[in-house]
């Protein structure tokens, strides 16, 4: 886009979504249009595409942009007067805030594993089978593989029946796309880490399939215990 300079400063997310709601406002990106994908994204400011992630997590919680299955990301307002500052989206890009989420995340998904494990049908299993693979593949190109990871555990949710627990993780989308992409950042590189979130994965759902509720709540907690567990490893 005309007018844009590669970021250099601090909150380079922030810059970011300050630079692109600059855009909207001066009709650059006008009501409804495509923006560039994330590598283009990326080579326009100059930045890594984990840092565009995190900028278009923070539009999307802010009701400025959303994401069109298998078309791309669209402008969703006009009106930017009510825009959430990113500082008040609190980025989890830092190891005390994941942890924080990781506690949230196991309270929820403890149950959601469980009724999944009770309720799913097949086009549920048909979903996590989906995201799985899709997972797998993003991880042999060298992706992080984040937006199959959270559809991975977003079909857990919806197999619930529970439309109350699929809105929390909705509500939840931004904030943790963020942290599993901090997560899965971490395993880049380690093709042994990268494996096993895979193959903890695949654990949660063989439990899920077999409708054996114990075993999905004990592969599950496994699985985020050992998320923690790599993060409490990480150096500050």
């Amino acid at each position: 886009m005309r007018g844009a300079k590669p970021i250099r400063r601090k909150k380079v997310s922030e810059e970011i979504v300050e630079e692109i709601k600059r855009w909207i406002e001066q009709g650059e990106l006008p009501l409804d249009s495509k923006l560039p994908s994330e590598k283009e994204l990326s080579d326009i400011f100059g930045v890594s595409r984990s840092s565009i992630r995190e900028a278009l997590s923070m539009l999307a919680a802010a009701r400025i942009i959303e994401t069109r299955q298998g078309e791309g990301t669209f402008v969703r307002k006009v009106d930017l007067s009510d825009y959430i500052h990113p500082l008040a989206l609190s980025i989890v890009a830092k190891k005390e805030q994941t942890l924080h989420l990781l506690e949230t995340r196991k309270i929820i998904e403890l149950g959601t594993a469980e009724l999944a494990a009770l309720r799913a049908d097949q086009r549920d299993l048909k979903e996590m089978k989906k995201a799985l693979i899709e997972f797998e593949y993003q991880l042999e190109i060298g992706e992080t593989g984040v937006d199959a990871d959270f559809a991975f555990h977003r079909a857990i949710a919806i197999a619930t029946k529970n439309p109350v627990l699929v809105q929390v993780i909705d509500n939840l989308s931004p904030v943790m796309k963020q942290s599993l992409d901090y997560t899965l950042y971490q395993n880049m590189g380690n093709a042994a880490k990268r494996k096993s979130v895979l193959q903890e994965h695949q654990e949660i759902f063989a439990c899920i399939e077999k409708r054996d509720a114990q075993g999905a709540v004990a592969s599950m907690r496994r699985h985020l215990e050992n998320v923690k567990q790599k993060l409490l490893e990480l150096k500050e």
